[in-house]
């Protein structure tokens, strides 16, 4: 429930930060920026908040974290290519967000029953 109500807060932040930055964009947008409050929502609070309400199984603590990175770099991901956007440029280094978030969600969903203390 702790880790539903953290995602909850970072899409809050999202929008505000996103908010926040058009604001002074000189009305340039980002899709990237104003939609990225929807990945710690979707995959973080909702999803988690149903585990939560629905289920007596608690999934472990590592593969919670793990999932909680993913969906933080895929977060990031899209607010830096938001900024990006915004801003007029690329950058070949956006290739590593959804590569990484891929990799940790995979990792968190994976372990999720798995105890490495049995």
């Amino acid at each position: 429930m702790k880790s539903a109500f953290g995602c909850f807060g970072g899409a809050v932040f999202c929008i505000l930060f996103g908010a926040v930055y058009e604001l002074f964009s000189h009305e340039v947008y980002s899709y990237w920026m104003i939609y990225a409050f929807a990945i710690p929502l979707l995959l973080g609070f909702l999803p988690q908040i149903l585990l939560a309400l629905r289920s007596s199984v608690r999934p472990r603590e590592m593969s919670v974290w793990a999932w909680n990175a993913g969906i933080a770099a895929m977060t990031v991901g899209c607010i830096f290519k938001g900024v990006l956007d915004i801003y007029g440029t690329t950058n070949p280094l956006l290739l590593v967000y959804p590569a990484a978030a891929v990799i940790l969600m995979l990792i968190g969903g994976v372990t999720g029953g798995i105890s490495l203390a049995e």
